[in-house]
């Protein structure tokens, strides 16, 4: 042991008597040794283990873990992640993959279980099992989606329609963190339930998240004809940046002529975001003939002494006629024609956003002459669109601006420029001092490199003269005796001996000597 402690006292010594850059360089080299071996003894132990299921259901976890001590497979349990050997992962997890479920059993409950001997009620609650299963099954593999928990109420069927009750469902999701779901992906998820449920409406299924919000509020509302907020919201939003768009256009038509900051404008619009369709009939006055009828009649009448027979005259007597023969013919033809006035239909639709009013306020820097302020007014209404129409309406005012808000204006610009100016300037002071500090520490690095060039090359010839030239004997001189001695002096030098040897007795003698003096 004390040999051990010499050794490490001779390395200590040896180290604290080396240079100041040599103990640097010792000091690094054992803490780069030091952090190597820690890094290669964590990476031997965590390279062992891999991650073979992690974020598991609470029941998936378990049956994992359960099949796993039955394989009798070493394992390690971080939080919600199994960690097993490395060389294991991927057999494990070709094994163990048809285990998991997520959570939420599907047709695995008719796999398990036999029907033999269930009544039609629990069939039909088993069944009802198996499709949320499946359902959350399907809502889960979405990447917004950590879990998901499925309950339908089936309807009830009756032979009269009038009695029948539609079913209904309700989804409550978890969702993953750092992710959003946005409401067309909530009306996939509904439409994947009334599709895959049998008469639940749309309007029958609820979606939730976990902090408590009906996240199918909106979309219900939007179905049942009612406008939610947000869509109220970007209406608005539209309808801002709209007027942003043409106040704009405005003060870029009149500033280069008027001049900078002597113009201001506001633009209010009206947009109907309603959609329209409306049909126009246009009457055409040519009249056009839709059927056309044509009547002819011949008459050919000839009388030769023929015996007219009635049935009440032919019982009594027969009379006959002996006139003369008369013989006539008659020709009518008639010709009807039907018209009906032509007519032309055309159905326009009126996409949402179209502009049903808009007003304009424009303010001059100044006075302005009627010809001025017409001719500003014409300008602007050709940049936004004027339509008399729909009953648009420009104003144009000329008047002088308030001095103090252009002084204020004035010293705002003024000190956003002296800010600029100085923000400039402390950038080039500092890149002026970077650049000085930068000189400098290149002059110190080829001072010391030229100095510890030169030191080497002393020292190289040092050692080329030290070795051609055996160093010179050192002179010895005798000492001078300045003092002569004698039997006094001897005697001083033996008491001055005592008294450094044995100080504590030449002490008690003194003090002898005092009390007998003063005895």
């Amino acid at each position: 042991m004390n040999k051990l402690l010499e050794k490490v006292r001779g390395l200590w010594g040896k180290f604290k008597s080396q240079n100041k850059k040599i103990k640097i360089a010792i000091l690094i080299s054992c803490v780069a040794v030091l952090i190597a071996v820690a890094s290669t003894i964590i990476y031997t132990s965590s390279n062992k283990y891999q991650v073979l299921f992690s974020n598991l259901d609470p029941k998936d976890a378990q049956v994992v873990l359960a099949k796993l001590n039955e394989s009798k497979v070493t394992t390690k349990i971080q939080g919600d992640t199994i960690l097993v050997p490395k060389e294991q992962v991927d057999q494990l997890r070709l094994q163990l993959a048809p285990e998991l479920t997520a959570g939420s059993s599907g047709y695995e409950l008719m796999d398990a279980g036999s029907s033999f001997g269930m009544t039609d009620e629990e069939f039909k609650i088993k069944k009802l099992r198996m499709q949320e299963g499946e359902l959350e099954k399907t809502i889960k593999s979405f990447s917004q989606v950590e879990s998901a928990r499925v309950h339908i109420t089936p309807s009830t069927d009756s032979v009269f329609v009038k009695e029948s009750t539609p079913g209904k469902a309700a989804v409550y999701l978890k969702i993953s963190p750092g992710k959003q779901i946005t409401e067309e992906q909530v009306k996939s998820i509904v439409a994947l339930l009334a599709g895959s449920t049998q008469n639940v409406p749309k309007e029958n299924i609820e979606v939730i998240d976990q902090d408590m919000n009906l996240l199918t509020k909106n979309i219900n509302s939007d179905e049942q004809g009612i406008v939610s907020s947000d869509e109220i919201d970007k209406q608005h939003s539209l309808e801002e940046s709209y007027e942003n768009k043409l106040q704009k256009e405005i003060i870029e038509l009149l500033e280069p002529v008027i001049g900078k900051d002597k113009i201001k404008a506001t633009v209010n619009v009206d947009l109907d975001f309603d959609s329209k369709q409306k049909t126009q009939t246009v009457l055409d006055p040519n009249k056009v003939v839709v059927s056309q009828q044509t009547i002819k009649e011949a008459n050919n009448t000839g009388d030769s002494g023929q015996v007219s027979e009635s049935p009440v005259d032919n019982n009594i007597s027969n009379t006959t006629d002996n006139t003369n023969t008369t013989n006539s013919n008659s020709t009518r033809e008639e010709q009807k024609n039907n018209y009906e006035i032509g007519k032309t239909e055309t159905k326009v639709l009126s996409a949402p956003g179209e502009v049903k009013r808009m007003t304009a306020s424009v303010v001059v820097d100044g006075n302005l002459d009627a010809a001025t302020q017409k001719a500003i007014q014409d300008a602007v209404a050709n940049a936004v669109g004027f339509n008399a129409v729909r009953g648009d309406q420009i104003s144009v005012l000329g008047m002088n601006f308030d001095p103090s808000l252009k002084e204020e204006n004035q010293k705002q610009i003024d000190a956003f420029n002296a800010e600029l100016k100085d923000a400039e300037m402390k950038k080039y002071i500092i890149m002026g001092i970077i650049g000085v500090i930068v000189l400098l520490t290149l002059i110190v690095i080829l001072i010391k490199k030229r100095k510890k060039k030169k030191d080497d090359e002393d020292q190289l010839l040092d050692i080329v003269i030290g070795d051609n030239i055996e160093p010179k004997q050192p002179e010895k001189f005798e000492p001078i005796d300045f003092e002569t001695q004698n039997q006094k002096t001897h005697m001083e030098n033996e008491i001055k001996k005592y008294a450094t040897d044995k100080p504590e007795q030449v002490v008690e003698i003194i003090k002898s000597w005092l009390s007998e003096n003063e005895g």
